[in-house]
Protein backbone atom coordinates (compact mmCIF):
# COMPACT_ATOMS: atom_id res chain seq x y z
CA UNK A 1 0.00 0.00 0.00
CA UNK A 2 1.34 3.60 -0.81
CA UNK A 3 0.99 6.30 1.52
CA UNK A 4 1.44 10.34 -0.22
CA UNK A 5 0.82 12.41 2.47
CA UNK A 6 1.65 15.28 -0.09
CA UNK A 7 -1.10 14.84 -2.59
CA UNK A 8 -3.86 16.85 -1.61
CA UNK A 9 -5.74 16.94 -5.48
CA UNK A 10 -8.78 19.50 -6.13
CA UNK A 11 -11.87 16.82 -5.21
CA UNK A 12 -14.05 18.56 -3.77
CA UNK A 13 -16.61 17.41 -6.05
CA UNK A 14 -16.93 14.70 -3.94
CA UNK A 15 -19.39 16.49 -2.05
CA UNK A 16 -21.96 16.80 -5.30
CA UNK A 17 -22.54 20.75 -4.27
CA UNK A 18 -22.73 24.12 -5.93
CA UNK A 19 -24.82 26.51 -6.42
CA UNK A 20 -27.85 26.32 -9.05
CA UNK A 21 -26.86 24.73 -12.24
CA UNK A 22 -29.02 24.00 -15.61
CA UNK A 23 -27.40 21.62 -18.04
CA UNK A 24 -28.39 24.47 -20.96
CA UNK A 25 -26.30 26.85 -18.94
CA UNK A 26 -23.03 25.16 -20.20
CA UNK A 27 -23.68 26.08 -23.39
CA UNK A 28 -23.21 29.81 -22.51
CA UNK A 29 -19.97 31.32 -21.27
CA UNK A 30 -20.84 33.67 -19.55
CA UNK A 31 -23.54 31.16 -17.63
CA UNK A 32 -21.41 27.99 -17.05
CA UNK A 33 -19.93 29.31 -13.66
CA UNK A 34 -22.84 28.43 -12.26
CA UNK A 35 -22.91 24.96 -13.82
CA UNK A 36 -20.43 23.38 -11.17
CA UNK A 37 -18.95 22.57 -7.84
CA UNK A 38 -17.10 25.70 -6.58
CA UNK A 39 -13.47 24.78 -6.55
CA UNK A 40 -12.67 27.31 -3.39
CA UNK A 41 -12.94 25.58 0.07
CA UNK A 42 -14.40 28.74 1.81
CA UNK A 43 -17.46 27.40 0.10
CA UNK A 44 -20.30 28.09 3.25
CA UNK A 45 -21.11 24.73 2.26
CA UNK A 46 -20.92 22.42 5.70
CA UNK A 47 -19.99 19.01 3.49
CA UNK A 48 -17.25 21.26 1.97
CA UNK A 49 -16.08 22.63 5.17
CA UNK A 50 -16.35 18.75 6.49
CA UNK A 51 -13.98 17.99 3.34
CA UNK A 52 -11.83 20.78 4.26
CA UNK A 53 -11.01 19.67 7.61
CA UNK A 54 -10.28 16.12 6.65
CA UNK A 55 -6.85 15.14 5.71
CA UNK A 56 -6.72 12.71 2.80
CA UNK A 57 -3.93 10.10 1.30
CA UNK A 58 -3.46 8.32 -2.08
CA UNK A 59 -4.07 4.85 -1.26
CA UNK A 60 -3.21 2.04 -3.98
CA UNK A 61 -5.43 -1.05 -4.00
CA UNK A 62 -4.40 -4.09 -5.01
CA UNK A 63 -6.95 -5.59 -7.10
CA UNK A 64 -7.87 -8.31 -9.94
CA UNK A 65 -9.65 -8.28 -12.96
CA UNK A 66 -12.85 -8.49 -13.76
CA UNK A 67 -13.71 -10.84 -16.94
CA UNK A 68 -16.26 -9.38 -19.71
CA UNK A 69 -15.57 -5.79 -18.75
CA UNK A 70 -15.71 -4.69 -22.34
CA UNK A 71 -16.12 -1.50 -23.44
CA UNK A 72 -18.61 -1.09 -26.46
CA UNK A 73 -20.06 2.35 -28.08
CA UNK A 74 -17.79 5.25 -25.91
CA UNK A 75 -18.25 2.98 -22.59
CA UNK A 76 -19.38 0.38 -21.20
CA UNK A 77 -23.30 -0.78 -20.05
CA UNK A 78 -24.00 -3.27 -17.69
CA UNK A 79 -27.09 -3.75 -15.46
CA UNK A 80 -26.72 -1.61 -12.20
CA UNK A 81 -26.27 -4.69 -9.85
CA UNK A 82 -22.58 -5.05 -11.83
CA UNK A 83 -21.49 -1.89 -10.90
CA UNK A 84 -22.80 -2.30 -7.65
CA UNK A 85 -20.41 -5.40 -7.13
CA UNK A 86 -23.82 -7.00 -5.43
CA UNK A 87 -21.84 -10.20 -5.91
CA UNK A 88 -18.51 -11.18 -5.11
CA UNK A 89 -16.95 -11.44 -8.50
CA UNK A 90 -17.46 -8.07 -9.11
CA UNK A 91 -15.60 -6.19 -6.01
CA UNK A 92 -14.30 -3.13 -7.47
CA UNK A 93 -16.09 -3.31 -10.74
CA UNK A 94 -16.22 0.68 -10.69
CA UNK A 95 -13.06 1.41 -9.59
CA UNK A 96 -11.12 -1.33 -12.09
CA UNK A 97 -13.25 0.25 -14.88
CA UNK A 98 -12.36 4.12 -14.03
CA UNK A 99 -8.53 3.07 -13.12
CA UNK A 100 -8.59 1.55 -16.81
CA UNK A 101 -10.15 4.66 -18.07
CA UNK A 102 -7.69 6.84 -16.41
CA UNK A 103 -4.86 4.53 -17.78
CA UNK A 104 -5.92 4.25 -21.39
CA UNK A 105 -6.51 8.79 -21.04
CA UNK A 106 -2.84 9.05 -20.01
CA UNK A 107 -1.35 7.15 -22.49
CA UNK A 108 -3.38 9.27 -24.92
CA UNK A 109 -2.21 12.97 -23.43
CA UNK A 110 1.28 11.36 -24.51
CA UNK A 111 1.86 9.81 -20.92
CA UNK A 112 1.10 13.24 -19.12
CA UNK A 113 -2.04 13.01 -16.79
CA UNK A 114 -4.80 15.00 -17.74
CA UNK A 115 -5.40 18.41 -15.90
CA UNK A 116 -9.37 18.07 -15.81
CA UNK A 117 -12.23 15.83 -16.16
CA UNK A 118 -15.94 16.27 -15.90
CA UNK A 119 -17.67 13.72 -14.08
CA UNK A 120 -21.64 13.98 -14.82
CA UNK A 121 -24.86 11.63 -15.01
CA UNK A 122 -28.21 11.53 -16.20
CA UNK A 123 -29.52 10.92 -12.69
CA UNK A 124 -30.64 7.68 -12.62
CA UNK A 125 -30.24 4.86 -9.79
CA UNK A 126 -26.64 4.97 -8.40
CA UNK A 127 -25.17 8.34 -10.00
CA UNK A 128 -24.66 9.72 -6.78
CA UNK A 129 -22.23 6.68 -5.57
CA UNK A 130 -20.92 6.15 -8.97
CA UNK A 131 -19.60 9.78 -8.85
CA UNK A 132 -18.26 9.27 -5.25
CA UNK A 133 -16.18 6.37 -6.59
CA UNK A 134 -15.08 8.00 -9.61
CA UNK A 135 -13.91 10.75 -8.20
CA UNK A 136 -11.69 9.23 -5.78
CA UNK A 137 -9.93 7.54 -8.08
CA UNK A 138 -9.45 10.50 -10.22
CA UNK A 139 -8.20 12.28 -7.70
CA UNK A 140 -5.86 9.19 -6.35
CA UNK A 141 -4.28 9.03 -9.72
CA UNK A 142 -3.47 12.96 -9.82
CA UNK A 143 -6.47 14.66 -11.99
CA UNK A 144 -6.26 18.21 -10.60
CA UNK A 145 -9.55 19.72 -11.38
CA UNK A 146 -12.88 17.40 -11.14
CA UNK A 147 -15.63 19.30 -12.50
CA UNK A 148 -19.50 17.93 -10.80
CA UNK A 149 -22.64 19.71 -11.30
CA UNK A 150 -25.41 20.05 -8.73
CA UNK A 151 -26.50 16.63 -7.76
CA UNK A 152 -24.19 15.29 -10.30
CA UNK A 153 -26.52 15.67 -13.06
CA UNK A 154 -26.20 17.47 -16.69
CA UNK A 155 -27.37 15.85 -19.97
CA UNK A 156 -24.58 14.22 -22.08
CA UNK A 157 -24.81 17.22 -25.00
CA UNK A 158 -24.18 19.98 -21.83
CA UNK A 159 -21.14 17.70 -20.85
CA UNK A 160 -19.88 17.93 -24.56
CA UNK A 161 -20.31 21.48 -25.00
CA UNK A 162 -18.64 22.54 -21.04
CA UNK A 163 -15.62 20.54 -22.36
CA UNK A 164 -15.34 22.72 -25.52
CA UNK A 165 -16.11 25.86 -23.90
CA UNK A 166 -15.88 26.24 -20.32
CA UNK A 167 -12.83 27.71 -19.02
CA UNK A 168 -11.79 28.16 -22.85
CA UNK A 169 -11.62 24.43 -23.23
CA UNK A 170 -9.56 23.46 -19.62
CA UNK A 171 -11.78 20.01 -19.18
CA UNK A 172 -9.51 17.56 -21.36
CA UNK A 173 -12.40 14.71 -21.32
CA UNK A 174 -15.63 14.19 -19.52
CA UNK A 175 -16.67 10.72 -17.79
CA UNK A 176 -20.89 10.74 -18.36
CA UNK A 177 -22.87 8.23 -16.23
CA UNK A 178 -25.25 7.08 -18.19
CA UNK A 179 -27.14 4.13 -20.24
CA UNK A 180 -29.12 6.30 -22.83
CA UNK A 181 -32.45 5.00 -23.88
CA UNK A 182 -31.77 2.11 -21.40
CA UNK A 183 -34.22 1.70 -18.30
CA UNK A 184 -32.64 2.40 -15.18
CA UNK A 185 -33.47 1.20 -11.53
CA UNK A 186 -32.95 -1.77 -9.54
CA UNK A 187 -32.56 -4.36 -11.93
CA UNK A 188 -31.93 -2.24 -14.72
CA UNK A 189 -28.83 -0.78 -16.66
CA UNK A 190 -26.22 1.87 -15.52
CA UNK A 191 -23.53 2.90 -17.80
CA UNK A 192 -20.25 4.82 -17.74
CA UNK A 193 -18.83 6.72 -20.83
CA UNK A 194 -16.37 8.66 -21.74
CA UNK A 195 -15.92 11.69 -23.76
CA UNK A 196 -12.89 12.99 -25.32
CA UNK A 197 -10.80 16.73 -25.15
CA UNK A 198 -13.24 18.37 -27.90
CA UNK A 199 -16.54 17.00 -26.22
CA UNK A 200 -17.01 13.70 -28.55
CA UNK A 201 -17.81 10.33 -27.31
CA UNK A 202 -14.37 8.22 -26.86
CA UNK A 203 -13.65 6.52 -29.92
CA UNK A 204 -12.67 3.23 -31.07
CA UNK A 205 -9.02 3.75 -31.11
CA UNK A 206 -9.65 5.07 -27.52
CA UNK A 207 -12.01 1.79 -26.44
CA UNK A 208 -10.09 -0.76 -28.14
CA UNK A 209 -6.98 0.63 -25.80
CA UNK A 210 -9.34 0.33 -23.05
CA UNK A 211 -10.30 -3.88 -24.11
CA UNK A 212 -6.34 -4.34 -24.35
CA UNK A 213 -5.64 -3.25 -21.50
CA UNK A 214 -8.61 -5.10 -20.02
CA UNK A 215 -7.60 -8.21 -22.19
CA UNK A 216 -3.77 -8.11 -21.37
CA UNK A 217 -4.98 -7.91 -17.33
CA UNK A 218 -6.93 -10.86 -17.48
CA UNK A 219 -4.17 -12.74 -19.08
CA UNK A 220 -1.97 -11.78 -16.09
CA UNK A 221 -4.52 -13.05 -13.72
CA UNK A 222 -1.57 -13.61 -11.46
CA UNK A 223 -0.71 -10.37 -11.13
CA UNK A 224 -2.59 -7.80 -9.29
CA UNK A 225 -3.47 -4.81 -10.80
CA UNK A 226 -3.94 -1.58 -8.76
CA UNK A 227 -6.06 0.98 -8.56
CA UNK A 228 -5.14 4.21 -7.05
CA UNK A 229 -7.71 6.47 -4.90
CA UNK A 230 -7.77 9.40 -2.43
CA UNK A 231 -8.65 8.07 0.75
CA UNK A 232 -10.33 10.54 3.09
CA UNK A 233 -9.88 10.49 6.52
Amino acid sequence: MRINPFVTTTAIGLSLLCTQSYSAQAFSNHATTLAFTPRSLSSSSSSLKSTASSSSSVVDVPTTPIAGMKPGTSGLRKKVEVWQAVDDVNKNYVENFIQSLVDTAKESNGGEMIDTVIVAGDGRYFNDEAIQIIAKVLAGNGVSNIWIPQNGIMSTPAVSAAIRRREGGKALGGIVLTASHNPGGPGEDFGIKYNEAFGQPAGEDFTDAVRRRREREQRERGIQKKVVFLCIV
